[in-house]
């Protein structure tokens, strides 16, 4: 399992970005008519750039680099980590495998979650654009975060992170375990990917947000992040629809991510098991 998510963690996480990119925009600038438009709108935002001009394609690759490096650096300890928990849940507790693979995931993703939380933060300031100091590095936004007093904040980042991971792999390897008697490697892992960011996505609006507050600056907790986030609309129709705005280019995102990570994670497992 490390092995699948490592290997197919660069070439998914590359096809994917530009949905990523137009997500984040989605979820952190939302639009007051987010059921009409919200799409086009971002898109055009990110090509054109904060100040106009001409439609540049590039646009959409910015934050690419950290993104790769923290998938890189987490698809492999997520797999493996959601490979252990689940067996440890399930040799303590007796329950099925697909059972354990639900609890045990959750407890994964939380860790993961909390590991890579800040190189995601790095990622979200680079590709919104976002202007500011102490953000070259990962240890530099830890620096910045502590030496203005605001610790606390980066440490609610990660765990908010933390928390939005554990719904996602236990949802993802939950269903992925279901389906992958049902169909291939790279289709059970996209449609398992897609229901789990659906699941995840008000937690993860809330993340972003967090996310693009720079780190010299305070946040609110995940409870009170997603009070506010419900809050204020005019409907609860216009309530859903503005704490959902991205979710179809998330789940074509994570679809396109995972179907790629599969597909390639497996052929490379298969391949070094027929070398040795």
């Amino acid at each position: 399992k490390g092995l699948v998510g490592a290997v197919g963690a660069v070439p998914g996480t590359a096809c994917a970005h530009p949905f990523d990119v137009v997500k984040m925009r989605m979820q952190t600038a939302p639009t007051a008519t987010p059921w009409t438009g919200g799409i086009r709108a971002a898109v055009f935002h990110i090509g054109q750039g904060p100040g106009g001009g001409a439609f540049r394609a590039a646009n959409f690759l910015s934050g690419m680099s950290p993104a790769i490096q923290q998938k890189a650096v987490t698809r492999a300890p997520m797999f493996l980590f959601s490979e252990l928990c689940t067996q440890l849940v399930q040799v303590s507790s007796g329950l099925s495998r697909t059972q354990a693979c639900f609890v045990g995931s959750f407890f994964s993703g939380f860790l993961t979650g909390n590991l890579a939380a800040v190189a995601e933060y790095r990622k979200v300031l680079r590709s919104q654009r976002v202007r500011a100091d102490g953000v070259s590095s990962v240890m530099a936004v830890a620096r910045t975060a502590v030496a203005s007093g605001h610790g606390t904040s980066l440490f609610r980042r990660m765990r908010s992170a933390g928390m939005r991971n554990g719904i996602f792999d236990s949802t993802f390897f939950g269903m992925q375990n279901v389906l992958c008697d049902r169909m291939s490697s790279g289709c059970s892992y996209a449609l398992a990917a897609a229901t789990a960011v659906t699941l995840d996505y008000s937690v993860d609006v809330c993340v972003k947000r967090m996310m693009v507050v720079p780190p010299n600056q305070a946040v609110d907790p995940l409870g009170a992040a997603l009070r506010r986030l419900l809050a204020g609309h005019r409907t609860p129709l216009h309530a859903v629809a503005t704490v959902h705005a991205g979710l179809s280019a998330k789940a074509v995102e994570f679809a396109v991510s995972y179907f790629v990570t599969g597909t390639a994670g497996v052929y490379a497992a298969s391949a070094l098991r027929a070398c040795f």
